[in-house]
């Protein structure tokens, strides 16, 4: 019996019907026009509340008088005016808090792909305490849009701060590493990424990773030579390792 050789073999199954290979170049075509779209677009990064003038004059946003009591950490919130002061709230303005959040909610069901509402909301949660309602609403936002820079400023900022309120040593390392990560989430080029930046140095100097919080105080301290915010970093990690 005469046994076809090797390479007559090989070139008969190179022989691909026209179809075939006709199809298997239009896919690979298709395959290459996604990836070059995907690399086109740009990732969106929501900024300020939604511009619905209705929705923020009922809501009587955005309420700088409002505080978040957080004054190791930097953080901003464009449903509290922006850079957010450290204080306590009086019962007057948690009234305003919850009606603001009655409107937000109400708002938000009309509205489920809204990330900036979320945020709102979360940013309210953090005024009253709430540091898990607060996550929850931040997680929300960022699963909408995974680059929402304050989004992920925020859901960090309830992370660190219920860390900072329970005393189970574990849940409290377990609860600052998680907000590390947020706070890390944060692009660049976002307008709270100084906060994020900051907020992370802190939190890794709070756990004990120093030379990865030195690295990063550095850079920060790149951006923010000799504010205020600059001299409590010094002075964190000063303390830390003398």
């Amino acid at each position: 019996m005469t046994l076809t050789p090797p390479v007559e073999e090989i070139e008969r199954r190179l022989k691909w019907p026209a179809l075939p290979a006709l199809l298997f170049l239009g896919l690979m075509v298709i395959l290459l026009v996604v990836a070059a779209w995907s690399l086109w677009l740009r990732p969106d990064h929501p900024q300020g509340l939604p511009g619905d003038a209705a929705l923020l004059a009922a809501s009587g946003l955005p309420d700088a008088s409002l505080g978040v009591l957080a004054p190791e950490l930097r953080f901003r919130a464009a449903a509290l005016g922006g850079d957010v002061a450290v204080h306590v709230n009086d019962a007057a303005a948690l009234a305003r808090v919850a009606a603001a959040e009655h409107v937000l909610a109400h708002w938000a069901r009309r509205h489920p792909g809204e990330p900036r509402v979320r945020a709102a909301l979360g940013a309210l949660a953090l005024a009253r305490h709430d540091y898990a309602d607060a996550a929850s609403h931040y997680r929300e936002a960022c699963e909408r849009s995974p680059h929402y820079g304050e989004g992920r400023l925020g859901w960090g900022m309830a992370l660190a701060l219920d860390a900072e309120h329970t005393s189970d040593p574990w849940l409290h390392r377990a609860l600052a590493l998680r907000a590390i990560a947020q706070f890390a989430a944060v692009d660049p080029t976002d307008p709270v990424y100084p906060h994020a930046l900051y907020d992370r140095a802190h939190l890794l100097n709070d756990v004990g990773r120093t030379n990865e919080a030195t690295d990063l105080a550095r850079r920060y301290l790149a951006i923010d030579p000799s504010g205020p915010w600059a001299d409590r970093l010094r002075a964190a990690l000063r303390t830390t390792t003398d």
